[in-house]
């Protein structure tokens, strides 16, 4: 585990494509089905995600059939876009403030929307510039903000246009980290460059793909956590045998067995043993830095060779308050996929064996 929320970044695998640019971009009017465009072929690279946008209502073409993907995207454009695929709600909305933005306006509602989310912000005197060209820069922090994206920090800034201490830094920085694009070339982003209207359709759905991807990451991990302590004690003959607790402050699972053969042998279906993981798609345990152990392909010797790897990490306890045997801090996880999504959970494990001697 060792806080989920800090570990949502494997589920980037879903997101192994990434082109350089930035927000969305969303036309005036659309008379084009919206797999047809004239100017978008199934070579261009920006194609599945403008396919994907245009096909949910999120962006649209021209009367002329054409999408114009190298065309410029404006903030109001941009607006749009991204209000339409967060859901956000654009008609009971607070009025931002702005000097040029006003109800009569097409892009009031999305530009509002925003605004009132944190997620777009005007300029120093007031205005929000709805025609203006969004830059690159501009939609890597709206992208960021908008879309919650994880960061770790521990991508350098490989950009020599970049400066450390320019405003958009960070967000660059996230992008990068998720793989929502890779800049212009591998030393250069272009920062103050237009996005263009491919670009942003490619940002949106990679942005998409990244929260769904860790929504689905994080559904499953809490099952798996459910299951891993469902079963808080088990007793034979009205006898405790062994008991788990788990300490939410410290990522730790504390195990305890009562008597050495039948609480290490119930220890089986009380923690990471249990067959309802593998419906779940765990594949694969390691105990501490042991070897990957894969609990498909033959159950049982895995089970066994589980029990076999903690066992063998007990030592004698100078304090039997906790056991006559002792191991604490162990660190096991699981590794699986659930819907196409590589996953991994961790706990910290303590295990405890009174022997009765």
């Amino acid at each position: 585990m060792k806080k989920l929320a800090r570990k949502t970044f494997l589920y980037r695998l879903l997101i192994l494509f990434a082109v350089g640019a930035a927000v969305v971009a969303a036309p005036v009017s659309a008379a084009a089905s919206a797999t047809s465009f004239k100017d978008v072929p199934k070579s261009l690279d920006h194609h599945d995600a403008i396919v994907n946008l245009a096909e949910r209502g999120v962006i649209q073409g021209y009367e002329d059939g054409t999408f114009r993907p190298d065309g410029t995207l404006t903030r109001a454009h941009a607006s749009k876009i991204l209000a339409l695929s967060l859901k956000l709600e654009t008609k009971s909305v607070k009025d931002p403030g702005f000097k040029d933005v006003n109800k009569n306006q097409w892009y009031y509602g999305y530009v509002a929307a925003l605004a009132n989310s944190g997620y777009i912000s005007g300029f120093e005197d007031g205005t929000f510039r709805p025609n203006a060209p969004m830059t690159r820069a501009q939609a890597s922090k709206i992208i960021d903000l908008s879309y919650k994206l994880p960061a770790e920090a521990k991508t350098d800034n490989p950009f020599k246009d970049v400066s450390n201490s320019a405003w958009y830094t960070s967000h660059i920085r996230t992008l990068v980290e998720n793989k929502i694009t890779k800049g212009k070339t591998a030393t250069t982003f272009e920062p103050n460059a237009n996005v263009t209207r491919a670009q942003m359709a490619s940002f949106v759905v990679r942005a998409e793909n990244l929260v769904t991807a860790a929504m689905i990451a994080e559904e499953t991990k809490a099952k798996i956590r459910a299951i891993v302590l469902e079963n808080s004690a088990i007793e034979k003959d009205g006898k405790k045998l062994s008991q788990a607790s788990y300490d939410s402050s410290t990522d730790t699972l504390t195990i305890t067995a009562y008597n050495p053969r039948d609480g290490i042998k119930a220890v089986n279906g009380l923690s990471f043993f249990s067959d309802k993981l593998l419906a779940l798609g765990v594949s694969h345990i390691r105990i501490a830095d042991g070897p990957l152990i894969n609990v498909v392909e033959n159950r049982d010797a895995a089970k066994q060779q589980l029990q076999n790897s903690m066992v063998d990490m007990l030592k004698t306890s100078t304090d039997k308050t906790n056991g006559d045997l002792v191991v604490n801090n162990i660190k096991v996880t699981l590794y699986g996929q659930s819907e196409g999504i590589q996953l991994w959970e961790y706990f910290n494990v303590n295990l405890r064996v009174f022997t009765g001697e």
